[in-house]
């Protein structure tokens, strides 16, 4: 049994976050978006900074097009950062939840403190390599001081980082914690911080920006080439009260204006929304017009505009679809399916998963993954293929039904 793909299987069964590193295998009829996303990163690559906006209905599929760009990010070097239902109408939150969202697929912990940890030892190897040996002497600390000072982190950050490093040699892992705490705008004493020479704690919006420039160059003194953040379901952002909301999209219409201005430089940031969400002028992003206005005038960095509508994806792809998904079940649980699966049946799964509503496309296509897992797994409990589809087929008409009922009420 493989582990990895059983998580995978795991994950869509349950509609729950996908497993990194799946996203990009699962993914189909996205060829321009994906096309899109690797031209983005590959100008972020070379110093430049980018928005990108995918708009899609429930199921269309946003949130596995914003892993992949995750997935496609890290590939290329960037430092993956993902925050579902930013409070983007509080700069503090918001500031934590980027810092809870960084990803480092090979640790389950506090991602910031591994990703310290592990440079805080290669600089201390670099400055060995030297003929310099670990210490707290002096020679060594000025020496990691001045490597820090290349980054030209602000005042505080340079003090904190330098201490991590200090702390790290001595292998005082609550010292190092405590700053980790600092970092993420989590609640430190003053003492501890007055202790390393820190006057300034995460507690406004103006201290969120330039904590959030800190981690940006951090990331690139920890050897990533910038970030890929993320920022799904932004369309909750409409059950918000008014005046909250137009807090929000403030703070969006501010991050847009620091990435154009190259204040925060090498920076991909895709936010994924609902085209109502979108489009409302009543508690959507139309109802602020200095950020409506601006994002239809940014210009991208490929000739598409920055904002993108996700059409429903059509049934043509369903073989790929099927096949993606078979292969990963087979691996997962050692079960053949390809005997059971003639183009017969193929063709009826098909059918049973298009809905009128979507001009003859798939309902959704969280749905159509779901339906083809639960029948893989029915047929692993010994139905046979007859049996297994008439289940999906209930369950398929069911969906069509609701669909009925939603678009004549």
């Amino acid at each position: 049994m493989a582990v990895f793909e059983e998580e995978v299987i795991r994950s869509l069964r349950n509609g729950s976050d996908l497993t990194f590193g799946a996203a990009g295998k699962i993914l189909v009829g996205r060829d321009a978006e994906k096309n899109i996303i690797e031209k983005d990163i590959s100008f972020i690559c070379d110093g430049g900074s980018a928005i990108r906006v995918f708009l899609g209905d429930y199921g269309t599929g946003k949130t596995i097009l914003g892993r992949v760009a995750l997935e496609l990010g890290l590939e290329n070097g960037l430092l993956p950062i993902y925050v579902s239902e930013p409070p983007l109408h509080k700069p503090v939150e918001t500031y934590q939840a980027i810092i809870n969202g960084l990803i480092t697929p090979e640790f389950s912990g506090d991602s910031l403190y591994y990703l310290l940890s592990q440079w805080s030892e290669k600089m201390i190897i670099q400055i060995e390599s030297k003929g310099i040996q670990r210490g707290q002497d002096d020679v060594f600390m000025e020496r990691i001081r001045e490597k820090i000072l290349e980054f030209e982190f602000t005042n505080d950050f340079y003090m904190a980082i330098s201490a991590f490093i200090e702390y790290h040699v001595v292998g005082s892992e609550s010292e190092k914690k405590k700053i980790v705490d600092w970092m993420s705008g989590r609640k430190v004493s003053y003492n501890d911080l007055k202790n390393i020479k820190i006057s300034r704690r995460v507690d406004n919006k103006e201290e969120s920006y330039l904590f959030l420039k800190d981690i940006l160059k951090l990331s690139k003194a920890i050897d990533y080439r910038g970030i890929v953040l993320v920022f799904d379901e932004l369309e909750l952002m409409q059950n918000l009260r008014s005046n909250v909301g137009i807090k929000g999209y403030e703070a969006l219409r501010v991050i847009l204006d620091m990435i154009s201005s190259k204040e925060l430089q090498n920076l991909y940031s895709v936010w994924l929304g609902t085209p109502t969400w979108y489009e409302n002028p009543e508690k959507g992003v139309k109802s602020y017009l200095a950020l409506f206005d601006r994002l239809k005038t940014e210009v991208s960095t490929t000739s598409e505009s920055t904002v993108r509508y996700l059409d429903p994806v059509s049934p043509d792809v369903f073989k790929v679809i099927l096949n993606n998904l078979s292969s990963i079940y087979e691996t997962a649980y050692d079960f053949k399916l390809t005997k059971s699966i003639t183009s017969e049946l193929e063709n009826a799964l098909k059918e049973r998963l298009i809905s009128p509503f979507h001009g003859n496309n798939f309902v959704e296509m969280r749905q159509v993954v779901k339906s083809l897992i639960e029948f893989f797994d029915l047929l692993k409990d010994g139905l046979s293929a007859k049996e297994a589809l008439k289940i999906i087929s209930r369950q398929s008409e069911k969906d069509n039904s609701d669909q009925t009922v939603e678009f004549w009420t």
